[in-house]
């Protein structure tokens, strides 16, 4: 499995992310993008958002009325995922066309693309959490956002759909977008020919590479402007 990974993320930085020739249909691309989990993303955020409080407060602890208004902010912000999908659109619409969109929905509908879903889903992630902590923006030496980092661990862990987020308005869409069935398969598919010819060519190469640059910076933009509205609640509150 792991070789499939590497070779997926290989393509991904050889070449860029071309225009696609024929629009998809912005129904069809919900569809795709409600297909994922979107756990790994928002505990990702949630994790860099609560770390971003915390360092501009001094590495202290927040008080309890920072703390809660800035649980506020990332529920409303990141745990509920509509920004994943609003963002993703805009992302991704203009490099994938109809027919690749339909072939990756047909693909993720077998047993095999279930799989490979989510590897690419584990994939992107990791792409975006390097992003953090390549540069210390996420430290996993802050014990004060030990829930954000067990939300974090759980998201990635074999189950799909357990991100332990408490809003329970995004408990409910990860729910709903999501096939409830454990994802623990370890067959290797690199014998695979379905698995090898949507991996290696076509439209999921194409699709990988469109989530990792343009769907990974679309992720990043929103944390951005979730992060300046956190920081400016931790120094308000200090300055009173």
């Amino acid at each position: 499995m792991r070789p499939l990974l590497t070779l997926l993320m290989l393509l991904c930085c050889l070449r860029g992310v071309a225009l696609a020739e024929t629009a998809v249909r912005p129904d069809t691309l919900q569809q795709l993008l409600r297909s994922h989990d979107p756990s790994v993303f928002v505990t990702t955020g949630a994790l860099y958002l609560k770390q971003e409080a915390i360092r501009s407060a001094g590495r202290k602890g927040l008080s309890e009325s920072a703390g809660a208004e800035v649980d506020r902010i990332i529920d409303a912000e990141v745990r509920d995922p509509a920004w994943f999908y609003a963002g993703l659109a805009d992302a991704v619409a203009p490099s994938l066309s109809e027919e690749d969109a339909q072939t990756i929905l047909a693909h993720f509908s077998t047993d095999v693309g279930r799989i490979q879903r989510r590897a690419i889903e584990l994939s992107v992630g990791e792409v975006l959490t390097s992003i953090y902590t390549f540069t210390d923006r996420i430290d996993y030496r802050i014990k004060a956002s030990a829930r954000e980092m067990d939300d974090l661990q759980r998201a990635v862990g074999p189950m799909r759909g357990t991100c332990a987020c408490p809003t329970p308005r995004e408990r409910e869409e990860i729910l709903r977008v999501s096939d409830g069935k454990p994802i623990v398969d370890a067959r290797d598919l690199s014998n695979d020919p379905e698995a090898v010819k949507f991996a290696v060519g076509g439209a999921g190469a194409r699709y990988m590479k469109i989530l990792s640059s343009r769907g990974v910076a679309a992720m990043t933009d929103h944390f951005e402007v979730v992060a300046r509205q956190v920081r400016k609640v931790v120094v308000q509150d200090a300055s009173r």
